[in-house]
């Protein structure tokens, strides 16, 4: 079924979406209730150049992680609907 799932036409396309959404929602509310919109702070704060990597690293990765969690889910369901006869 893993397999299956991971190599449906369209889930690592629907996994780079979530994970570009996830990344750029999760970043707009840290300027919010961290920063109160100073991107200025932000992006001094954030990018430095012994911050920018890990910066990175974990934003792609959180997204990552989320969109191939959510898109797994999703497929999965749709799987077990056909596999039902739904």
């Amino acid at each position: 079924m893993f397999t299956n799932i991971i190599s449906a036409k369209g889930f690592w396309v629907d996994v780079v979406k979530l994970a570009a959404i996830f990344i750029l929602i999760y970043n707009v509310v840290d300027i919010w209730l961290n920063y109160s919109f100073d991107l200025a702070l932000y992006a001094e704060t954030k990018f430095q150049t012994d911050k920018l990597l890990k910066f990175f690293v974990a934003n792609i990765l959180s997204g990552f992680v989320y969109g191939f969690v959510v898109s797994f889910f999703k497929f999965r369901k749709r799987f077990k609907n056909r596999s039902n006869g739904e």
